[in-house]
């Protein structure tokens, strides 16, 4: 039973499969994904429809999820016409990256629809585990202005976007906070596109809807694996 985590997906069906493929990942193991499942790549319907039928792969909300529920609640019942008008709407006035993922949400029938839509509005968008006697922080924009205040005194703007600091020890409790958002090859000192291990912080976003590759930890043995 191992605990596997990964994030910022963004719609590279195939990386995700690659790891169910080529790893040691079975039903008896745990695998949190830490937010931004959609946009960006070519397949964010079928992976957000291929996570949501796993009941050991337990997704947090990003920000990409969170911008594009409004958008996805629009189109559900609405005309062909009315749906490429809010599309062509939505990528005029707030584009990132979600056109392929619309157009293949506006395919599906409206109970597949209205399924994705509650999947998505239940979203946590924290969550803290325990693996070997370690407690970590799962969280995707990470814990902008630290003081120390319980995790559900911040808003969701400030979970999903941060902006993280990862030159502080956060906690003294020996705690790990894993965070997502951000790619590492845009966080100084850290390799890029490759899970950053700083103070009391993890990076896992290595950049997959970037042109990198997506990030996975193994959180029993801290092995790092990668898919591309």
């Amino acid at each position: 039973m191992a605990t596997y985590v990964m994030s910022d997906i963004h719609g590279h069906y195939e990386n995700y499969l690659q790891f169910l493929q080529q790893s040691s990942f079975s039903d008896n193991d745990t695998l949190y994904i830490i937010g931004d499942i959609l946009n960006r790549g070519p397949s964010a319907i079928p992976l957000i429809q291929d996570i949501m039928k796993k009941k050991n792969v337990i997704s947090l909300k990003g920000n990409h999820e969170s911008m594009l529920f409004p958008v996805l609640s629009d189109l559900i019942c609405q005309s062909k016409e009315t749906q490429q008008d809010i599309i062509k709407e939505e990528l005029a006035t707030a584009p990132i990256g979600q056109e392929e993922t619309l157009r293949d949400f506006c395919k599906l029938t409206n109970k597949e629809q209205n399924e994705i839509i509650n999947f998505i509005n239940k979203l946590p968008l924290y969550k803290e585990i325990e693996v070997s006697g370690v407690n970590y922080i799962l969280v995707h924009g990470g814990l902008p202005d630290f003081s120390e205040m319980p995790l559900e005194y911040y808003t969701e703007n400030e979970l999903m976007f941060g902006p993280h600091d990862y030159f502080i020890n956060h906690y003294d409790n020996g705690s790990k906070i894993i965070v997502g958002h951000k790619p590492t090859k845009f966080i100084e000192g850290a390799t890029p596109n490759e899970i950053y291990h700083i103070n009391d912080s993890i990076a896992i976003d290595c950049g997959c809807g970037f042109g990198g590759q997506l990030g996975v930890l193994c959180l029993d043995t801290m092995e790092e694996m990668y898919f591309s």
